[in-house]
């Protein structure tokens, strides 16, 4: 379950400018004009400020206003909370959650780009001991993936063994990658068969274990 909601914080107060009066009991320089910050929060985490509410209040009888909510007679005030409003910035820690959303996104794609060149050289350069992960359709159309061991490497070619089983999961190493479950015989394949297979999308990933 997501626990998401709003929640909001002062961010400035100012005292009363000597021309504002009280639009109800009219006491001069008795108007205090603040302004507040509602944000979004995830796992109360604020995520990103969504508006800025600007509210005037008399400190004398306690009435209090939104820009909108003042009565005709009352635009010096209305200006005034207005200009405070766009003269005032909701805090950065408010932003809080996006900036991590974004790192976060940020990493991921560093790290998939990391992994593809990670890939591409090892198909290139094989090595006993690699593991591939392969995926093929089912007889509905569905992924499905297993694993290839490399237990011979030289010149322009590989020998393999391949896994008996399938599954699924997109990194099937954990699950599949057992002794037991691997073919007795081996199979040939040449370093330009592995990189046909790569650019085809049918050799998603190569683990070299210990590294």
């Amino acid at each position: 379950m997501i626990i998401y909601g709003t929640n909001g914080s002062l961010v400035r107060t100012v005292g009363a400018e000597p021309e504002l009066a009280c639009p109800a009991c009219t006491t001069p320089r008795a108007m205090r004009l603040s302004v507040f910050s509602r944000y979004l929060h995830v796992y109360w985490i604020p995520l990103l400020p969504y508006t800025k509410p600007a509210v005037a209040q008399c400190t004398r009888c306690g009435g209090a206003w939104e820009a909108s909510e003042l009565p005709p007679g009352a635009g010096e005030v209305q200006q005034a909370l207005r200009r405070l409003k766009k003269e005032t910035r909701a805090p950065w820690w408010q932003w809080s959650g996006l900036a991590v959303l974004g790192a976060g996104l940020g990493w991921g794609l560093l790290a998939n780009n990391q992994d593809e060149r990670d890939t591409a050289a090892y198909v290139a350069a094989p090595q006993v001991g690699d593991v591939y992960t392969i995926r093929s359709a089912d007889s509905t159309g569905h992924a499905q993936y297993s694993l290839l061991k490399v237990v011979g490497a030289q010149g322009n070619g590989v020998e393999l063994v391949a896994n008996e089983y399938v599954t699924d999961d997109a990194h099937p190493l954990q699950q599949l990658n057992f002794p037991e479950r691997y073919a007795q015989e081996s199979f040939p394949l040449t370093n330009l068969d592995l990189r046909i297979m790569l650019n085809k999308g049918e050799l998603t990933d190569v683990d070299r274990l210990g590294q």
